[in-house]
This record gives structure tokens, sequence and C-alpha cells, in this order.
């Protein structure tokens, strides 16, 4: 059917859908207004474009009607058509209208209905943007999404559990909308989280040297030894154990590594991925050293099964525990 209409659109690509390219790029798009009747030759014609990008995530799993848009864009120019530049990753439903006033007569059209669209980054692109990466930040990427940025062509991966987490890292929330388009801005806002979450896991052995907690764990244990010296009934007097100072060492590479897994997902209850070791009796393991005046302590990783209880022990509720086996599963994935 022939187009009547005064004023027509053409689109190079031809769309309705424009999707992002592997590598984070938004999508190049020239668009061309005809005028069915073609003007006089020494006509001036000015041609002003409106350009609108918008997404309400209708109909997207999990988005929570999170509503995202791309400032929009105004250009007059004196020739017929328009290269697209937009300044920001973004997708959602995108319209162009077109104005020119020919023998003054103002003339437009509007096209609806078009799509900017998300593509996955391949694996040699998330590669080449994580050269430094840790292996266990890109096992932990494998295990939140399926190293996926969208979940569709139209709607980025948002969190199952409904808390607003979204894209390759589920960062929740995101700390801006370019994180919910843009797969390079979500990764590197993941891996900068990540870092932050390994400072915390670092510290951990400081904080708890300097906790009442463990003052009372090695007080305990320094009283149990005395009490394991001093001379039965009847026996030859023996001189008084002195008390030892019990060390807490710093995490090794490979504890750190797993504690800072287990921030990436939450430390919920409080609890790290280790604590200190104690005997059946609660008191803590120490191994003495060479002199007898000190010993260190030892950490062990805290069980599923011990973690879910102290959810248990202290209420916290379902949605909010995260997974007990969030470490082995991240572990157990492939890195690339």
């Amino acid at each position: 059917m022939t187009d009547t209409a005064p004023l027509t659109l053409s689109f190079v690509p031809f769309g309705p859908d424009f999707p992002m390219s592997a590598d984070a790029k938004m999508p190049v798009i020239t668009v061309t207004a005809k005028l069915r009747q073609p003007p006089a030759a020494s006509a001036l014609l000015r041609f002003t474009w409106t350009i609108k990008l918008r997404s309400t995530s209708q109909g997207c799993a999990h988005g929570l009607g999170k509503i995202t848009s791309h400032p929009d864009i105004v250009k007059t120019t004196d020739v017929d058509n328009l290269t697209i530049a937009f300044s920001q990753m973004r997708g959602g439903n995108l319209s162009i209208a077109v104005a020119v006033t020919v023998d003054g007569h103002e003339l437009t059209a509007e096209r609806h209905g078009l799509q900017v669209t998300g593509t996955n980054p391949a694996v040699a692109d998330l590669r080449a943007a994580l050269p430094t990466a840790p292996d266990a930040f890109k096992k932990l990427m494998r295990l939140e999404s399926g190293l996926r940025q969208f979940r569709s062509p139209a709607c980025s991966l948002w969190s199952a559990d409904n808390l607003g987490g979204v894209g390759i890292c589920q960062l929740t929330p995101p700390d801006s909308d370019d994180q919910i388009w843009d797969w390079k801005a979500n990764v590197t806002g993941g891996l900068a989280l990540y870092h932050g979450k390994e400072r915390i896991a670092r510290s951990y052995a400081a904080t708890v040297r300097g906790g009442t907690t463990f003052r009372g764990q090695a007080k305990a244990y320094n009283d149990k030894r005395a009490a394991a010296a001093r001379p039965v009934a009847g026996a030859a007097p023996r001189p008084p154990v002195a008390p030892v100072v019990v060390r807490v060492p710093d995490y090794t590479a490979a504890q750190l590594e797993l504690d800072t897994i287990r921030a990436f997902n939450g430390y919920a209850g409080g609890l790290h991925e280790y604590r200190l070791r104690t005997d059946a009796d609660g008191i803590l393991v120490v191994t003495p050293d060479a002199a007898g005046t000190g010993g260190v302590a030892e950490w062990v990783r805290i069980t599923p099964a011990e973690r879910t209880a102290h959810y248990d022990a202290v209420g916290i509720a379902a949605g909010h525990r995260g997974d007990p086996n969030y470490v082995d599963d991240v572990v157990a994935q492939a890195s690339f």
C-alpha cells in the first residue's frame, strides 16, 4: 500500500527493534524524513527532530515497575536525515518525531512502537573487560546471572527475590540507571563492590581481636588451663600456671577469598564465613607456641547447618537469609 502522508519516516537499520551491541554500545540509527511532494529547489528547509526513549519495565519479570529514560534529544538540521547520537546506555520504547515547514505549512511525522533492546555480552567481551579480576569474582558473576545482563532483549535481568537486584552482578540496588542497561557499568560496579567486601573481610580478624567476645573466650581458655593445673587433694603443690596470650591469626589468602564471597551475598545474622574453633565445651582451641607463653587460635568454616540454626535462633526471615551454601555454589562455578 502506498503511503500518501505528506511526510514519512524511514530508518536504517529498518527496525522496529534496534539492539545494543554485545560490547555495550548503543545502536546507530539513521532516520530520514521524506516529503511526498518535493519542495522547490530554492526552498530552505529546517527539520526539527525529537527523540524519546523510556522504559517502565512493564512485562519484565521482577522489574517492579522501574522507570528509566534517556534525556530527550531535540535537534534541528538543514538536511532530511539525522543519525541519532545517544549519550547514555538505555533501552525501552523509542519514539521519533520530525517537523518541517514547507510553503508556510508545518508538516509533521512521528513513529511509535520502536524499541531499543539489550544484547548480552559474549564471554570474550567479559574477558576483555575484566583482564585482572579475580577468578572468584568471575565465578560469582556466573552464579549470580549466568553471565547475563538481560533476561530477554526487552528486559534487564532483575533478581527473582524482588529486592531490585539487576544485571550480571545482580547489584542490589544498582547505583545508577547505567547499571541497569550497560553491562560494563554493571560489571564495574560489581567489581568495586567485591573489592569493598574484600576490605571488610580482611579487617575481620582485627575486629575479632578487639571484641569483647574474644576477650571472654581467651579468659575462659586460660581459666580452664589454670583449673587443670591446680593440685588435687593430697598431692604436692604445683606452681600456678601463668595465663598465655592468645592470638587471632589473619586470614590466609584462601580464607580471605571465601569470606569475601560470603560478604558479597551478605553477612546475614552477622555471620562471616569463619568463626574461631572451639571444643565440645565451647572453649577456644589454641595451639601453644614453643615458649609456652602464647598460643594461636584457629579459624573454622561455619557449616550451612550451623548457619541455618543461627538464622532460626535470631529470627531472620527466609527472604533475608541469603543462601547458606552460597560460597560453595560460587566456588563450584567455572571461571572464564
